[in-house]
């Protein structure tokens, strides 16, 4: 008989697992499950005293930075001090007379007597026509006239020899009358000539154009050869000396333009930049314009260097006097909203929104009417990031404006 160890042979031999093995096993799966329970017991206590469980900490956490963060501006002092009272517009320069050339005949252009766009004085020859024709009609009614002269001179003394013989009964009364009648008629008949070579004298003046104001020409629209009717347009002569500049006044400024005697004005010419000084307000149109609630108003400028040129755009500037104690702050500080213009006024280091009313601009500096007393801060750069309560920070040092 054959011997077998104890113990491990015999759970070897009968295929089931020994004792000892099954209580290893079960004590390693308990202590791995109460492992895990105790990192889960200590992860959720972790996670409870950070606030992970929290419902309102995560936003709150999110705000906190934004509370606290200050926007970067750039500031400027509201400051009370005299202002110029100016009205600004678009102007447009305009020649004082403008006058087409017309021909009063019809006729055939002999000469042209200057040169296109060239400087003329009043009376100097524009053009000469050909006046053959009118010419041989006044000597022909001169001829006329001397004719009914002679008869005129013949009739008188027809007058004479009747009333003489009539003295002496050798001719009737009723021959004095008709040698007396023949004379009233023969002088009514050299009026007439005399009227029509006078007629014929002015017409023939039409033959020779000259310049109705003293001005620049335009550009001839016929040459010397051309068959021109009555009426045609040959060329156009502006005054541009002195010159017109004619620009919109707003109704609410009516009263300070008529009050300002020679407002003067100056004009800046588009493109160029130019500015032309030494005009002053000559005229105010009588009527406004319903539809835009602007008058026309024209400045007089000398223009004797002709920098002025008709047509020529530009932007006019009337300073119509001085307004004294006003508040004016940088034009850059005001802002449009929904409700209308408004300002950021700090009070230490936060903004604050404050309606203001704006009567005018001028020089980069908005009069306030309503809204400011003057001293307040006021913000210049950096309100696309602001908002009502919002806290700043100033990178500058608010200054008074210039002119204080």
């Amino acid at each position: 008989m054959s011997q077998h160890p104890t113990g491990s042979g015999r759970g070897v031999q009968d295929g089931t697992p020994s004792r000892t093995t099954s209580r290893g096993g079960g004590r390693g799966r308990r202590l791995t499950l109460v492992v895990a329970l105790i990192a889960a017991v200590a992860g959720g206590a972790y996670g409870w005293s950070h606030g992970w469980f929290s419902s309102g900490a995560p936003a709150a956490n999110a705000q906190a930075p934004q509370r606290q963060q200050r926007v970067a501006v750039l500031a400027a002092q509201a400051v009370r001090k005299p202002m110029p009272i100016r009205l600004e517009a678009l102007g447009t320069v305009e020649a004082i007379v403008t006058v087409p050339i017309r021909s009063r005949v019809a006729a055939s252009i002999d000469a042209v007597r200057f040169a296109d766009g060239a400087s003329v004085k009043e009376g100097d020859v524009l053009f000469e026509l050909d006046d053959r024709v009118v010419q041989a009609q006044i000597r022909q009614a001169e001829a006329t006239l001397a004719r009914d002269k002679a008869q005129l001179d013949k009739v008188k003394r027809d007058v004479e020899r009747y009333t003489g013989l009539a003295a002496r009964n050798a001719v009737s009364q009723v021959q004095v009358d008709d040698a007396r009648t023949a004379v009233d008629v023969q002088e009514a008949t050299v009026q007439q000539d005399e009227a029509n070579v006078q007629s014929l004298k002015v017409q023939s003046g039409y033959y020779t154009i000259r310049a109705p104001v003293t001005g620049r020409m335009g550009i001839a629209t016929a040459r010397p050869g051309t068959v021109i009717r009555v009426d045609d347009v040959l060329a156009t002569v502006r005054q541009t000396s002195p010159i017109y500049v004619a620009f919109g006044v707003p109704e609410r400024y009516i009263s300070d333009l008529r009050a300002a005697k020679d407002a003067k004005v100056t004009i800046a010419l588009q493109g160029s930049g130019e500015r032309v000084e030494g005009g002053h307000v000559a005229v105010i149109d009588n009527t406004v314009d319903p539809q835009t609630g602007t008058l026309i108003a024209r400045a007089l400028f000398p223009n004797a260097d002709e920098r002025l040129w008709p047509g020529t755009l530009g932007s006019v500037t009337v300073t119509l006097g001085q307004q004294d104690g006003v508040v004016a702050v940088p034009a850059e500080a005001i802002q449009n909203g929904q409700s209308g213009t408004f300002v950021f006024v700090l009070d230490g280091d936060v903004a604050h929104v404050k309606p203001v009313s704006v009567a005018r601009t001028v020089d980069g500096q908005a009069v306030v009417t309503k809204g400011l007393e003057g001293g307040e801060t006021v913000v210049t750069d950096g309100q696309l990031s602001l908002r009502e309560g919002a806290r700043v920070s100033i990178k500058n040092t608010p200054r008074p404006a210039a002119g204080t």
